[in-house]
């Protein structure tokens, strides 16, 4: 699955560096993921969960760039806090990531063991009986793998656009956890799309054919920018949000944001789906998409305000970027 997205660099002494990195980085780096991986699946999840919050912090501790990075965040969307209560919460950010990752161990199990509360559960079920297509705009905050359970629990089929990660051997890690979760939800509970340039196009006939939601994450980290919330950053024409925009607006499809807040120090999860963000028809030019893209934002922005420790974009968002 992983392979297209991965080529081999060409054989030539100008591509040694690439080389280098394809065949004995990356598959070190790989291994050094997979054996705590399949370790933790034979553990509790709580117990999986609670490793990976003691390899956060430490993991954490040797990314100076990444914790100055929440620090200045933290800074900005809590002018009142104390240095102490930053630090708090820079702690509890890199707890959380830690758990993050772990829980990927863990992922199959969360349906089957009740740690899901869904919240607006109702108003989803009825924008999908009403007949119109569905854009769940998921947010990295929270743990955003159980966004894909949740829809699976509700019984809504949905194809969900994944990122591209810097390691195919990571790729193959995320990809095979997440398809245990989606065998253990039940058959044709969703579809992977991969990040080709024929994934909007392939989006677009999904939401057209009311098949099924659309999956697409807002807030992605890609090309070295964090493209959601603007965060006092000039709005771009540019990213999945805009692309949400723009999709919601030529099939007639509601957008609907999402995000599985953690409940306390465990692996507990409340999904909640927002009520719908309004997007205009198409045709209205560029001020009008800006709009549209504006109201998705802001109710973006609204919940990293509220969980800026459980924003999996912390450590990488860049004000001036």
């Amino acid at each position: 699955m992983t392979g297209h997205l991965y080529p081999s660099p060409p054989w030539r002494w100008s591509a040694r560096r690439d080389l280098l990195r394809h065949w004995l980085r990356d598959p070190l780096q790989g291994l050094a993921d997979w054996l705590p991986h399949q370790a933790l699946r034979l553990l509790p999840t709580e117990t999986a969960s609670a490793f990976g919050a003691r390899m956060g912090p430490r993991a954490g501790r040797k990314r100076q760039v990444g914790s100055d990075r929440v620090r200045a965040l933290l800074r900005q969307l809590r002018p009142e806090a104390s240095t102490r209560e930053v630090e708090a919460l820079l702690a509890a950010h890199w707890a959380h990531i830690g758990r993050c990752f772990s829980e990927f161990a863990a992922l199959s199990r969360f349906r089957a063991e009740g740690r899901i509360e869904i919240e607006g559960g109702d108003q989803l079920l009825a924008l999908r009986d009403s007949g119109r297509p569905l854009i769940i705009a998921g947010l990295h905050v929270g743990n955003w793998e159980v966004v894909h359970a949740g829809l699976a629990q509700l019984g809504i089929p949905f194809h969900a656009i994944y990122q591209r990660l810097p390691n195919r051997f990571r790729m193959r890690i995320a990809d095979r956890a997440r398809g245990r979760s989606r065998s253990a939800a039940g058959p044709q509970a969703a579809v992977a799309v991969a990040p080709t340039l024929g994934a909007v196009f392939e989006a677009h006939r999904v939401l057209e054919s009311r098949e099924a939601a659309l999956l697409y994450y807002v807030d992605e980290f890609w090309e070295g920018r964090v493209h959601a919330p603007a965060l006092g950053r000039p709005l771009k024409m540019d990213g999945n949000i805009m692309r949400a925009v723009r999709l919601a607006s030529a099939t007639g499809a509601a957008i609907v944001p999402a995000y599985a807040l953690r409940l306390g120090e465990a692996a507990r999860f409340r999904l909640h789906f927002l009520p719908e963000v309004p997007v205009g028809p198409p045709g209205r030019g560029r001020k009008a998409v800006l709009e549209d893209i504006a109201a998705l934002d802001s109710v973006v922005e609204q919940v990293v305000r509220a969980h800026p420790e459980q924003w999996f974009m912390a450590h990488v968002f860049q004000p001036d970027r």
